[in-house]
């Protein structure tokens, strides 16, 4: 007695592979996280030890400063703090800045002095000391704008590198108002400000200004401002926007390190755009290129075939990565290998994949999905074994979890139930799947096809006990 036909309803998910499509876009949220600027050490130290030019042209104030020196005796001075720092010699160079701190100076040379001393704090890591000394310095009346320029600036690094992105973008702020061109670097700087304040469409204006100042400079851009253009157009969902960034990243950067993660980035944004042609299309030129080296950009791609039905290839590429040890053999990524193999109705490999998972997971879901292959073959025996299995499983789950219903390992009772009757039914066991059905119509999910079953069965045993009486 085989009967098949009315097993996968609209409810069965026994050819519905376990991945959506939006899990590639989900990649972005990983690893689309820009790279931030790396301010060295010596960066800030350079601009801190002395005054120094910043790239922006300052702003014509209203008001004249009066220009002034620096007298060869204070000059001298600060040069020798400058070696003893250079030298390590904190001691010595904190005792020659208190005596010039009692030296009578201009304003230009005690700003000069509390930049020095800035130096000499940022070389003792003393990040709160040297802030404060670069306060003193814009304190001061009548410096050069150029200094005050440079020490905003240094003051806005420092910040940064202390992960103070308010402060950091407070004294960048003040800096953009003494300056006439910020530089594209300056735009950079203060869009990773922004960024990690989660100010997402402040930051926006600012990479804009960067890139267009790049361009018009027929430059190319750095791959790390590239970066964090990627992750202000990710956070403003800007997906178009994101898709050209990542051709720019791809094209100007084909060597990098990162070059392969690039490529499952553009399909992920492709996803999100929904042209899944174009996202395949992407992803299959990488692997083509032997770009996808990482687990996760070849189960994106594998993805992306079952998403297309394409699902031996998916199959191939899966049971490659695992034939290479890129991909682990782990319950989750055998349960979608199994998922491929049966779309491609390679039942036999299907079936090898999900007995492995099956004894890794032990979960309810894979014995079910086993149960489902046997049955669909007729193995009839196997399918009842599996199903029993699976019921056992989902006690124990039950039993231990108050959230089963938002378990990846949860399948419904009474798809469970149904299966299990269908099974007994076609051994011939029709009191025992009756019993099954009768459980199964307890639940509004399956009360209407175990109902039918129910009379099925019904009629059917009326039918045999005729037969046997006429015999």
């Amino acid at each position: 007695m085989i009967i098949i036909n009315k097993l996968f309803t609209k409810n069965s998910k026994a050819y519905v592979p376990a991945i959506n499509q939006s899990v590639i876009a989900g990649i972005v949220i990983g690893c689309l996280s820009y790279t931030p600027l790396v301010l060295s050490k010596q960066e800030v130290v350079n601009e801190a030890s002395a005054e120094s030019v910043v790239e922006a042209a300052p702003i014509k104030k209203k008001r004249t400063r009066r220009a002034q020196t620096m007298s060869t005796k204070i000059y001298n001075k600060l040069d020798k703090v400058r070696e003893y720092v250079d030298e390590k010699n904190y001691q010595d160079a904190e005792s020659l800045l208190i005596s010039l701190g009692k030296t009578k100076r201009n304003s230009y040379e005690k700003a000069m002095t509390w930049n020095m001393e800035a130096y000499l704090h940022y070389n003792q890591e003393k990040y709160n000391d040297a802030a404060a000394s670069y306060e003193k310095v814009i304190a001061q009346d009548n410096i050069p704008e150029s200094l005050e320029q440079t020490t905003l600036y240094s003051l806005a690094k420092l910040h940064l590198i202390q992960q103070d992105y308010t402060q950091s973008l407070t004294a960048m702020n003040r800096w953009f108002k003494v300056v006439k061109k910020p530089s594209a670097e300056s735009h950079i700087l203060r869009a990773q400000m922004y960024y990690q304040l989660e100010q997402y469409s402040n930051a926006l204006p600012d990479v804009k200004a960067a890139f267009a100042l790049t361009k018009a400079a027929d430059k190319k851009p750095r791959e790390n401002w590239l970066l964090i253009e990627r992750a202000v157009y990710f956070q403003n969902k800007d997906y178009a926007s994101m898709e050209r960034c990542l051709k720019d990243l791809i094209a100007l950067y084909p060597s990098s390190s990162s070059i392969g993660q690039y490529w499952v980035q553009l399909g992920a944004v492709y996803n999100e755009l929904d042209n899944l042609d174009a996202e395949l299309a992407t992803l299959e030129t990488a692997y083509d290129l032997k770009l996808l080296v990482k687990e996760n950009q070849l189960i994106s791609l594998a993805q992306a075939m079952l998403g297309k039905e394409i699902p031996f290839k998916a199959a191939q590429i899966l049971t490659q990565g695992m034939n290479d040890k890129v991909i682990k053999e782990s319950a989750k990524n055998l349960s979608l290998l199994a998922d491929a193999f049966m779309l491609a109705k390679e039942y036999n490999q299907a079936i090898i994949t999900l007995e492995k998972t099956a004894k890794l997971s032990n979960s309810a879901k894979d014995y079910y999905r086993l149960a489902q292959i046997h049955t669909e073959r007729q193995d009839w025996q196997q399918g009842l074994e599996n199903t029993n299995r699976a019921l056992a499983s989902q006690n124990k789950i039950n039993g231990n979890n108050e959230n089963i219903k938002s378990s990846l390992a949860y399948v419904e009772e009474s798809d469970l139930r149904i299966l299990k009757g269908l099974v007994l039914f076609n051994l011939n066991d029709l009191l025992l799947a009756k019993a099954e059905f009768e459980l199964a119509s307890q639940f509004k999910r399956s009360e209407k096809m175990a109902g039918q079953w129910l009379r099925y069965i019904d009629s059917e045993q009326k039918r045999m006990d005729y037969l046997a009486m006429v015999e």
